[in-house]
């Protein structure tokens, strides 16, 4: 059957018009020469008639294989695979690594095995791509034999986005020659996503190299059970662990990356990866200082209401204004489990308040300190219910003493404006020892002024006054020392006077 076949293929070579035949080799010699004899024969064995790829696939392999400059995208499917021959996989790769063009190529089949990795990346391996920029393998069946040929390939290659999903034979080993590749390739990776590979139960190659380019790392859905530190990764902006089980064991690395703020993640997701209330404070008290991440995503963990009011606090603590100036500011969506239930909906409620004023003010850590104090501390309800929540004390003669004497009008006038008269009534109210104190501590102040003022002006007398005697002193021991001096010089003189006269007697 392939004999007659491989006949028929022949007698349509032969029978092919001139202009067809020009499209693909460019002249119709009189005679095929064997190469061109060869490679038709291989064409039409894995891409003729009487394959599953004749037909509209058919098409954008001739496409690939001319170099059409429109063909920028390409993806094969279980369908048209289904019966890829090793001469059709050797020959696709060898088209793909021909071509100028092709930006992207998606694979979507188990089919790629072991045995056809081998003959896909046959070519491409040695020869590279000039123009691939993003890879995706999924549902793909390829062990470590597969992905030494394709590592093999990612070395020569310029990728900037790869995707791995849903190998069942992709395994630790098999992230590290990935990996490996990579840091070869010289680390023009900017986007890396391998998820659904649960073989894969560690990520430590990325400890010991860096992608100097990465900003995306999706391992969903893996088998994972720590994060080795990535601190080296400077570019790195989202982090996917969605499904990696990593419970107590991974938390503390994750909250170190978090709390240093190296690198600056600004979209974490840890959907279902086993947090729990402890889990959920110490990613709570990572991010007290965190300036960078912007969304971060905890559904499918078990954290209650213990865990949630650790991020309530997180997002606007009412300890004390001081705190609530220093809450967490950069947080604008946080994902966290829901619950019908009334008070966790309220709770829930201050969450999505707080996120929306730092998505009103992004940049401007002043303004939305302000608006977060006034919405809080200046409002009894407010400030009631989430000190409720926050199981810290609710008065308002704990907030006044911690605003300047000199700020307070102003504070008071700013409450009945946002809160209206009932508001600034009720602070009045229950501050009027406060106020009192206040006024006292006006008083107090302004006579330690009147003191300071009088004990300038004695000492600034005591200083004229003992300038003066140190002046009569300097003039008096001047006078004699002048006297003293006349004295010297004019007996000095005299004496010369007599010892002239006796040279004057010798000579």
């Amino acid at each position: 059957m392939e004999d007659r076949a491989r006949e028929a293929m022949l007698e349509a070579i032969r029978n092919c018009s001139g202009e067809e035949y020009r499209s693909a080799f460019g002249r119709r010699p009189t005679t095929h020469p064997p190469r061109i004899c060869r490679e038709l024969i291989e064409y039409h064995a894995a891409f003729g008639m009487h394959t599953t790829a004749f037909g509209k696939f058919g098409k954008l392999i001739d496409r690939l294989k001319n170099n059409d400059p429109n063909l920028t995208d390409l993806m094969i499917n279980c369908f048209v695979a289904n019966n890829f021959s090793d001469v059709a996989w050797k020959l696709l790769g060898r088209y793909i690594a021909n071509n100028y063009y092709l930006k992207s190529i998606t694979f979507r089949t188990h089919l790629l095995n072991d045995s056809t990795m081998s003959s896909l990346f046959e070519e491409l391996s040695s020869r590279g791509s000039r123009s691939l920029k993003m890879m995706v393998l999924t549902k793909a069946d390829f062990g470590i034999e597969g992905t030494k040929s394709f590592a093999a390939f990612l070395k020569n290659s310029h990728l900037t986005r790869l995707e791995i999903s849903e190998n069942e034979h992709a395994c630790a080993e098999c992230f590290r020659l990935i990996i490996d590749a990579l840091q070869v390739q010289g680390g023009s990776i900017e986007s890396l996503r391998i998820r659904g590979c649960e073989g894969i139960d560690s990520i430590s190659a990325l400890e010991h190299h860096t992608l100097p380019q990465l900003r995306v790392l999706n391992v969903d859905q893996n088998n994972i059970r720590s994060l080795p530190s990535l601190e080296g990764y400077l570019n790195l902006e989202r982090l996917s662990l969605e499904g990696n089980w990593i419970g107590r064991r991974g938390y503390p690395s994750i909250a170190k990356l978090l709390q240093k703020g190296t690198p600056p993640v600004k979209s974490l997701d840890l959907t279902f990866t086993g947090m729990r209330d402890l889990e959920a404070e110490l990613i709570a008290g990572s991010l007290r200082q965190n300036t960078s991440l912007n969304h971060l995503r905890l559904e499918g963990n078990r954290v209650s209401d213990e865990g949630r009011s650790a991020f309530l606090k997180l997002l606007c603590d009412v300890s004390s204004i001081k705190n609530t100036c220093n809450s967490n500011h950069t947080l604008r969506s946080i994902e966290l489990p829901r619950s019908l239930d009334p008070e966790l909906a309220l709770m829930f409620n201050y969450i999505d308040i707080a996120m929306i004023t730092n998505k009103a003010y992004v940049g401007n850590a002043r303004a939305v300190s302000r608006a977060k104090v006034v919405e809080t501390q200046l409002c009894s309800y407010t400030r009631m219910e989430l000190s409720r929540l926050q199981l810290v004390e609710c008065r308002y003669n704990s907030i006044l003493p911690q605003i300047e004497p000199v700020l307070l009008p102003n504070v008071l006038a700013m409450v009945g404006d946002v809160h209206g008269q009932s508001e600034l009534y009720r602070m009045l109210n229950a501050a009027v020892s406060d106020l009192a104190s206040i006024v006292n501590k006006k008083t107090a102040l302004k006579e330690r002024m009147t003191d300071n003022e009088s004990r300038i002006l004695s000492l600034n007398t005591e200083y004229a006054r003992e300038k003066s005697a140190l002046l009569v002193e300097y003039e008096r021991r001047l006078a004699a020392l002048s006297v003293g001096n006349l004295h010297q010089t004019a007996a000095l003189a005299a004496e010369n006077s007599k010892l002239q006269k006796e040279l004057e007697y010798i000579g």
